[in-house]
């Protein structure tokens, strides 16, 4: 093994919103501070720990630890929250069918300090006037500084008064605190024992990798919209398909026979209108290493 490889990580997810596929996801500081809220309900309910968070006008950043099934039920209960909010408030339209999370599992320890600066710093990058710290929609002062919280704990509420004021039936942490707005202070629900103990074990460490390169920015944005870029134009590709399947046979791909589907297949690999046989031939409802061998692809995807 070599001794100066990035030490692994395990169980650790950046969590993301497709920013492109909304108008608007937040619009009022009560849009702000409910989705702030949800995401750590949902996280608790979950029982995955944030490590970080920033919520933008049409997206969210979320950097989160906990088994892959886990992340799984966080990724669906987070939506389902978010839907019910815009639902209940006339705005399902602005959401429905367009809430679109993904999560990206994180390798190595180098990679997990550089996603969450990215988060961090996500709010300056898009025009924040301040410090990201400053930036009411985000972990705030979370990193590397002593707490001197003059918040009040959920323990002071009753059950009904927290499930009125957070929006929700799970009973939380008395200890997390919440301001004077009803918002859950980041600082008392993200996990700062990893975050301090293995993350960034010194001011110095934190202020060392807040120095992200600009080409390191670019290239995780780049990693970030390229999940939704590719279903996009795999929504596109089907429809193409579909409508080319239609006006040559008259049938939908699903109704076509073997031998058409291929065809089918093949005039579009020929064309270059693909980004892979692996995509094509889940598009055209065939097996893929039938379409290699038909198509002389050999597998190195």
């Amino acid at each position: 093994m070599d001794e100066f490889a990035p030490k692994p990580v395990k169980d650790c997810y950046h969590v993301y919103s497709d920013g492109t596929r909304v108008l608007v996801l937040c619009d009022t500081e009560e849009d702000f501070i409910y989705m702030m809220n949800q995401i750590a309900v949902a996280a608790f309910f979950c029982n995955v720990n944030l490590l970080s968070v920033e919520v933008m006008r049409t997206h969210f950043h979320i950097v989160v630890r906990g088994q892959q099934e886990k992340i799984a039920k966080f990724k669906i209960e987070l939506k389902r929250l978010i839907v019910r909010r815009y639902n209940r408030d006339g705005k399902g339209e602005l959401v429905k069918n367009s809430i679109s999370i993904v999560a990206d599992p994180i390798k190595d320890m180098e990679e997990l300090r550089r996603k969450i600066i990215y988060v961090f710093r996500n709010s300056t990058e898009a025009g924040f006037k301040n410090m990201p710290e400053d930036y009411p929609w985000g972990p705030g002062r979370a990193y590397c500084h002593e707490r001197r919280s003059q918040n009040r704990k959920v323990g002071s509420l009753d059950y009904r008064e927290a499930c009125r004021m957070f929006r929700t039936r799970v009973k939380l942490p008395e200890n997390w605190e919440y301001d004077d707005k009803g918002m859950l202070v980041p600082e008392s629900y993200l996990d700062k024992d990893y975050l301090d103990g293995e993350v960034f074990q010194s001011p110095r460490m934190f202020i060392a990798f807040l120095n992200v390169r600009k080409k390191d920015l670019a290239e995780m944005e780049a990693a970030d919209a390229r999940p939704f870029l590719e279903k996009k134009d795999e929504g596109r590709l089907l429809r193409e398909l579909e409508t080319a399947s239609q006006k040559q046979y008259g049938r939908t791909i699903k109704q076509l026979s073997q031998a058409d589907k291929i065809e089918l297949a093949t005039r579009f690999w020929n064309e270059g209108k693909t980004l892979s046989i692996k995509q094509l031939a889940r598009l055209t409802r065939q097996n893929e290493d039938v379409l290699r061998a038909i198509l002389h692809v050999p597998r190195r995807e």
